[in-house]
C-alpha cells in the first residue's frame, strides 16, 4: 500500500498553507481565507521529499477573530490538545530524480499519510506559543528507496498587534524532524528557522509571507545541505464554494540531483555517490549549488465542517550557478511537475 504525506496542517488553519505547499520536493529538500477550511504545512517538508534534499513547510495560524484571543481564560477548562488532524493524499510527479536530459528523468506516484496536533499557550492578549507534533509517512510506487517516515516538532511565537481585520500576524519559527528512508543515505534529521508575516487585503484575499534558514543533515555527505528561501502566497476566497491559492517560492543554496556520471555532472557537484535508491539504473546522485523557483496553483474545496479537499499543481525550476570551462549543449536546469490531491480532516 502506497503511502507519503503531503503537506501538514494545522488546527488554526485547516487548508495546506504556503509553506506547505512548497514542502515536496526541493530542492527536495505550506492565511486563513473565510468560507474554507484552510491548513499549512509540515513543516516542510517537510511533507514528502522525494530523490533530492529535504524541503521545509511552515503552519501558519489563522487571526484572532474579533480582537479575542483564541485561548480561554484561565481557570477555564480545556482539552490537553487543540487540534488533531489527518491527511491522505495522492502525487504524481513527473521528475522524481531531478534529472536534467531526458534520459535521467524517471517519474513516480505515491501516497501520503500524515497527522499532527497542536497546543497553544498564552503569552499576552497579543501573544502565543503555539507547538505542534508531526508525524508522516510516505510510499512510493516505483522507486521504494524514496519512501520515507518522518516526525517533528515546530514551535512558533506568533504576535497580532489588535483583532481588528486588517491587523498582521507576525510569527518567528524553529521546525525540526528526524527523517527514516528505505534509501539509507537519505537518513538524517533537517530544520528550519525563519519569520513570517500574514495578514487580509479584503474579506476575499489574504497574503501570507515567509523568510527561512534550511538546513539538513545526512548519513551521505551529498544530502547535507543549506539553503535560504522567501515565500509569497495569495488566497482567494470563493465563499463556500472553496479557496483558490497561488504560491511562489525562490531557493538559494543546495540541491540534490540524480543522473548518469557524465562530465557535466562531475563538473557541477560539491560532492557525489552512488544512489541506493536506484540499485538497477547505476543512478549518481550529485550535490550543486542553484537558484530554484518553485510555483503552485491549487484549489481546496469544504467538505463540510471537518474536511476538505486539496487539488494543486507545482512547478519547480532549478539552474546550477557554477560556471563550466566548457561548451555545452542545451541547458543545464531540470524542471518538476507534481500534480496532487490531498483529503484533509479535523478532529
Amino acid at each position: 500500500m502506497i503511502v507519503s504525506v503531503l503537506v501538514n496542517f494545522r488546527n488554526m488553519v485547516f487548508r495546506r498553507s504556503p509553506s506547505e505547499r512548497q514542502h515536496r520536493p526541493l530542492p527536495r529538500t505550506p492565511s486563513a481565507c473565510r468560507g474554507a477550511i484552510v491548513i499549512v504545512a509540515a513543516l516542510s517538508v517537510a511533507a514528502p521529499a522525494t530523490a533530492a534534499a529535504q524541503a521545509t513547510a511552515a503552519a501558519v495560524p489563522a487571526p484572532v477573530s474579533d480582537g479575542q484571543n483564541l485561548l480561554p481564560q484561565p481557570g477555564s477548562s480545556r482539552p490537553f490538545l487543540d487540534s488533531l488532524n489527518v491527511n491522505l493524499g495522492y502525487t504524481y510527479d513527473d521528475n522524481v530524480t531531478l534529472g536534467r536530459t531526458d534520459d535521467e528523468i524517471l517519474w513516480d506516484q505515491s501516497l501520503a499519510l500524515g497527522a499532527n496536533a497542536s497546543r497553544a499557550f498564552r503569552i499576552s492578549d497579543n501573544a502565543r506559543l503555539v507547538v505542534t507534533g508531526l508525524l508522516n509517512g510516505e510510499k512510493f510506487n516505483r522507486y521504494n528507496g524514496l519512501s520515507n517516515v518522518s516526525g517533528g516538532l515546530d514551535a512558533e511565537i506568533e504576535y497580532r498587534q489588535s483583532g481588528a481585520f486588517d491587523a498582521i500576524t507576525y510569527a518567528a519559527f524553529a521546525r525540526g524532524w528526524l527523517d527514516n528512508y528505505v534509501s539509507h543515505l537519505r537518513d538524517g534529521s533537517h530544520y528550519s528557522l525563519g519569520v513570517s508575516a500574514r495578514g487580509a487585503l479584503t474579506d476575499r484575499i489574504a497574503l501570507f509571507g515567509e523568510l527561512a534558514h534550511n538546513e539538513r543533515h545526512a548519513q551521505s555527505e551529498v544530502w547535507n545541505g543549506i539553503d535560504h528561501s522567501a515565500l509569497l502566497n495569495l488566497d482567494y476566497s470563493l465563499s463556500e464554494s472553496g479557496t483558490l491559492y497561488l504560491t511562489g517560492q525562490y531557493r538559494r543554496g543546495d540541491v540534490v540531483s540524480d543522473g548518469h556520471a557524465t562530465l557535466v555532472n562531475v563538473s557541477l557537484a560539491k560532492v557525489f555517490v552512488l544512489d541506493d535508491a536506484f540499485p538497477n539504473q547505476q543512478w549518481f546522485a550529485y550535490r550543486s549549488d542553484a537558484r530554484t523557483w518553485i510555483f503552485t496553483v491549487g484549489y481546496n474545496l469544504p467538505l463540510g465542517q471537518q474536511a476538505s479537499l486539496d487539488i494543486s499543481w507545482r512547478r519547480v525550476q532549478s539552474t546550477p550557478t557554477a560556471n563550466l570551462n566548457f561548451d555545452l549543449q542545451g541547458s543545464l536546469r531540470y524542471v518538476d511537475n507534481q500534480y496532487s490531491i490531498v483529503l484533509l480532516k479535523r478532529f
